[in-house]
């Protein structure tokens, strides 16, 4: 039912999905084509005209290049000119008849004449006698106003403008002769008849090319075959730029002129000339109108091809629009009806696998479930355990206040144990007044202990105002452990109701280990716990020290301090035993400070007997984080027996940051300023991630013996171990790998890159009377 429930969803919504497609592909397919379609108009257009540019450009650039090369040659000829005039003035005389332009056919001057230094005419090539508009530029070059003069500087000066002929430009070549000393020739050229020589260059209808001087003034233009010239740009900003712009194209606008003119200058190799080309650019696009105009309406052609193309898609899908509304209202139809299936089945369900009083998991249930989670506690180290529940007396209570209120108790005892247990616990009613539940990942029989006393106070508590009665009730608890008192629902059930048998058999409100011998334990607890604090005061705790151990020369590089019990009665006493009987009763901080001290006074000592000291490490609980005084204890004790705070080191497990990972991290910053080394203890027993082990402020991390044991033997453990290592080297941390206990596991470590061990192939742990050989030895020589 369920498959087929999921098929017509899945049917229903593909028939949505397509009508959507329908419509939607073939509009975003028109208007793709359509962009593409103006897209590609666009870019043709724009990259032939950016083509027209530049070529037009090249173009100017080519003209300028070439006017510039014959200008320069034809001013290089008044360079020869002032030669000859030299030579006539030492007194050649057939230099004067070289002195004539119209000899050699030289049409780009129109008349020659030579002054001395005084000013005076000596020759003059149209044989006048004077020569005032040459006159007037010689007394303007003696008179400095083209600067200091230099041997055959050509100066250029403005053309007369009251002749008509603004192209006619004067020029002057100041000399020396051994003679008269400095001579001028002056000359007019004919920048017109020079210009008309490119009156057939096409620059179209507004290109013109000019000849300015490099103030900006401008000698002469050819626009077409129409000759002008005299323009003064000198004040503007065109003509200013002018002084200093190199060849290539003018980015400056002319004053007069549209913005679209495309300027080309180039400069006159050796001469203060400037020849500038010009093209209208309305010109030059002007040419491609008409071809851009047909790109524009092929372009609006197919454009309207595709919106055709576009309503014919629309009514088509319009019309399957209609039928798929007419599938889809019948889909719908046959949806509801399934779904409504579905649900009775649900409710059946649920009805068939809870109990119908508490609303907790049924026996049957329960069975799935619990088999499910003993299947995984297969891959876990964590104990697993189920406990049987009944109620003391619950029968006196049906009979004698009525089953009415005796279900109202169920249902209240139900919601109490629902609430005390974590969610993934499994809690269920058997039937009657038996609950069982299974409960996960415990770390010890001891927090199993603790669960089961929980459960026990919470019924307990009296239930107010059941059908207007006040009702007092107690469970007995029978606790079975997995894989110890079995390995399936079966066996633990039949174990933990044995169990329970016993609990009652005990008195009312207690529980019972289907393992007696747990049940003694839980009496030694209470008698040790008696004795805890005057164990303190009375120093019935020592530390026992284990090297830790260098592989590269096997040097011993530091020792963790290890408490133990020496117990008037028990003997010595382990960890194990006591540890969580310290932290459960807010005892496990004095038990911290003791450790602090005796650490501290056992270094004092050592030094003392003039022996080398090494680094100690103690652990530090997360009840010993949480403690405000952490610090200063730890600080004042390292004072008080006058030791570095190098000397000695802290030890935490992740089980430190579970609760408030930024409180302890901080406690534990507060004792890294003061000098004191952080190590991670037990690392990957626990649940910290990766990112915390970069913002720890640890030097060290510590890797449990559990992943050591089985090295040689088990890939996943090895391939662990290389991970932890590689990752900790690449984070700038030392790895130590603990219970280290045979050769074999020694070289895999070597190997493997890890740094130092601690375990009992070197030394198990000892009292600090045995240390002392030791540290006077200062290393292990392995056999």
């Amino acid at each position: 039912m369920h498959s087929v429930l999921q098929f017509l969803k899945r049917h229903t919504s593909n028939v949505r999905l397509t009508e959507k497609g329908l419509i939607g592909g073939p509009i975003f397919l028109a208007l793709t084509m359509l962009a593409i379609i103006w897209w590609g108009t666009w870019v043709r257009v724009e990259h032939e005209k950016a083509l027209t540019l530049e070529n037009s450009i090249a173009d100017s650039k080519n003209i300028a290049a070439i006017v510039a090369s014959n200008l320069n040659e034809v001013l290089e000829r008044a360079t020869r000119y002032s030669q000859i005039a030299r030579s006539m003035i030492e007194g050649d005389p057939s230099a004067m008849q070289q002195l004539n332009p119209t000899r050699y056919g030289d049409r780009a001057y129109l008349r020659i004449a030579v002054f001395d230094h005084q000013g005076n005419l000596i020759q003059s090539s149209a044989n006048r006698a004077l020569e005032p508009e040459l006159l007037q530029l010689v007394l303007m070059a003696k008179a400095n106003r083209f600067g200091a003069l230099q041997d055959e500087q050509l100066i250029v000066g403005r053309p007369a403008r009251d002749d008509g002929s603004a192209w006619r430009v004067p020029v002057l070549i100041p000399f020396n002769s051994s003679v008269q000393g400095r001579g001028f020739l002056a000359a007019i050229i004919d920048l017109g008849y020079f210009l008309q020589l490119y009156k057939d260059v096409n620059l179209g209808d507004d290109g013109r090319i000019e000849v300015l001087a490099h103030d900006g003034y401008q000698l002469a233009e050819l626009n077409g075959a129409m000759l002008s010239g005299g323009i003064d740009f000198s004040a503007s900003e065109f003509g200013k730029s002018l002084e200093h712009a190199a060849d290539g194209v003018i980015d400056v606008k002319r004053p007069g002129m549209p913005l679209e003119d495309i300027g080309v200058l180039r400069r006159v190799r050796n001469y203060p000339l400037l020849v500038v080309v010009t093209h209208d650019q309305n010109y030059l696009m002007s040419r491609l109108v008409d071809r851009h105009q047909g790109y524009l309406w092929r372009a609006i052609a197919v454009s309207i091809a595709v919106v055709f193309l576009l309503c014919g898609l629309l009514m088509i899908a319009s019309r399957q629009r209609r039928l798929y509304n007419v599938l889809t209202a019948s889909e719908q139809e046959k949806l509801n009806l399934i779904s409504q299936l579905e649900q009775e089945k649900s409710r059946a369900l649920l009805q068939a696998s809870h109990d119908y009083l508490t609303g907790v998991p049924n026996r049957r249930l329960f069975y799935e479930m619990a088999a499910t989670e003993l299947a995984r506690a297969k891959r876990s180290r964590k104990l697993y355990a189920l406990f049987f529940l009944d109620l003391d007396k619950f029968k006196l209570i049906n009979d004698t206040l009525g089953h009415a209120v005796g279900d109202l108790l169920l249902q209240g005892v139900a919601r109490r144990l629902r609430e005390s247990l974590r969610e993934y616990d499994l809690l269920a009613r058997l039937g009657g007044d038996e609950f069982v539940i299974l409960v996960s990942e415990m770390a010890s029989e001891s927090d199993i202990a603790r669960v089961a006393a929980k459960l026990v106070d919470v019924v307990r508590d009296p239930f107010l105002d059941l059908g207007g009665n006040d009702i007092d009730v107690s469970p007995s608890i029978g606790i079975a452990l997995y894989p110890r008192d079995g390995q399936d629902v079966e066996t633990l059930l039949m174990h933990a109701d044995l169990a329970m048998y016993s609990a009652k058999s005990a008195g009312a409100a207690t529980y019972r280990f289907f393992d007696t011998s747990l049940n003694a334990s839980s009496a030694r607890e209470t008698e040790l716990l008696s004795r805890f604090k005057r164990a303190i005061k009375d120093d019935e705790f020592c530390l026992h020290y284990q090297p830790r151990v260098e592989l590269q020369n096997f040097s011993v590089l530091g020792l963790e301090a290890l408490i133990r019990w020496n117990h008037p009665e028990h003997g010595l006493i382990y960890p194990n035993d006591f540890i969580s009987l310290a932290e459960n009763n807010d005892l496990i901080v004095p038990l911290g400070n003791w450790v602090v001290d005796a650490a501290c006074r056992q270094l004092a000592v050592w030094r003392g007997q003039g022996l080398p000291i090494v680094p100690v490490a103690i652990n530090v609980s997360s009840r010993q984080l949480k403690d405000d005084t952490l610090l200063e204890t730890v600080m004042t004790t390292l004072a008080k027996y006058q030791i570095a705070p190098e000397m000695l080191e802290i030890e935490v497990t992740e089980s430190c940051f579970i609760e408030d990972f930024d409180a302890a991290s901080q406690v534990l910053e507060q004792l890294q300023k003061n000098g004191i080394k952080i190590a991670l203890d037990d690392y990957g027993t626990g649940f910290s991630g990766l990112k915390n082990l970069k913002i720890l402020p640890i030097y060290a991390i510590k890797i449990d013996r559990s992943f050591i044991r089985d090295i040689r033997n088990d890939n996943s453990d090895a391939v662990i171990v290389a991970s932890t290592i590689s990752l900790a080297h690449n984070l700038g941390l030392q790895v130590v790998a603990e219970g280290v206990e045979s050769k074999e596991q020694l070289v895999h470590l070597k190997t493997a890159g890890c740094d130092q061990v601690q375990g009992f192939y070197f030394q198990r742990p000892v009292a600090a009377t045995e240390i002392d050989t030791l540290l006077q030895r200062g290393r292990f020589t392995p056999s």
